[in-house]
């Protein structure tokens, strides 16, 4: 107990002579501004939502998928990858951006959600 409280005093004594409870100390305050008015308020800009801006697989093409039977996927064309699989199967979790996901629901076998990765 005795080497507890030793040492708690110890650190409040630097804590109390360090350079930086000098500086505070010795700098005077800064002296107070008037409040300046505020700008008038001005509403937010209203932008239409952005377009993916990763959609290197073409996601945003094939979202009228979502809802159509899995055999109304066509197959991958040569060059890229798709990936179709049913909701709570083992996939990896590599990222790939131009990977075209089709996820579909394993009772229904109908499209679910189609996006890259």
């Amino acid at each position: 107990m005795r080497l507890v409280f030793l040492s708690l005093a110890g650190a409040a004594l630097l804590t109390a002579c360090s350079p930086a409870a000098e500086d505070a100390a010795t700098e005077p305050a800064p002296a107070e501004t008037p409040a300046a008015t505020p700008p008038a308020a001005t509403p937010p800009a209203t932008t239409p939502p952005a377009a993916p801006a990763d959609d290197a697989c073409g996601a945003a093409d094939k979202q009228a998928w979502v809802g159509q039977p899995r055999s109304s996927v066509p197959a991958a064309p040569a060059g890229q990858t798709w990936r179709v699989y049913e909701t709570g199967d083992a996939v990896t979790q590599d990222f790939r951006p131009d990977r075209l996901n089709v996820e579909v629901d394993p009772a229904t076998q109908n499209v679910v959600r189609v996006s890259c990765g």
